[in-house]
């Protein structure tokens, strides 16, 4: 027998059956209630996997920007550092280079200078002769 199109009742159902007083035609509309039951919680359990399974990629994939995100920012901050350092080193290297003036007095600087300019043009004016 082929179950009615019509379900019944399924506590009215449950109740026959479970006090021995169901038909073969009530049992069988059970039978097939119990198993259009269990396909549909396998269907529910099946979804409900999938959508655990999604929620876990979701998360790794959460977890995983915000590992890059934070070594995007270290790695930002290091290179900022070492270029500012850099340039740091450079300005104390060529404030070495500088030469440092050697006399206060501009007076005296002057002096030292023409003295350095009439020994030149001695050892110019022996070098020609």
């Amino acid at each position: 027998m082929k179950p009615s199109n019509q379900y019944p009742d399924p506590d009215h159902l449950f109740q026959q059956v479970c006090h021995n007083s169901a038909t073969d035609e009530e049992m069988e509309q059970a039978e097939h209630l119990l198993q259009r039951m269990e396909q549909r919680m396998g269907k529910q359990i099946d979804q409900w996997e999938k959508d655990e399974r999604l929620t876990e990629r979701r998360s790794i994939s959460v977890t995983l920007k915000w590992v890059a995100g934070v070594a995007a920012s270290l790695l930002l901050i290091l290179s900022v550092s070492l270029v500012a350092n850099h340039q740091y080193k450079q300005k104390q290297y060529a404030q070495l280079q500088m030469p440092k003036d050697t006399y206060d007095n501009p007076e005296d600087a002057a002096a030292e200078a023409q003295w350095a300019l009439v020994k030149f043009s001695e050892a110019i004016n022996k070098a020609i002769e």
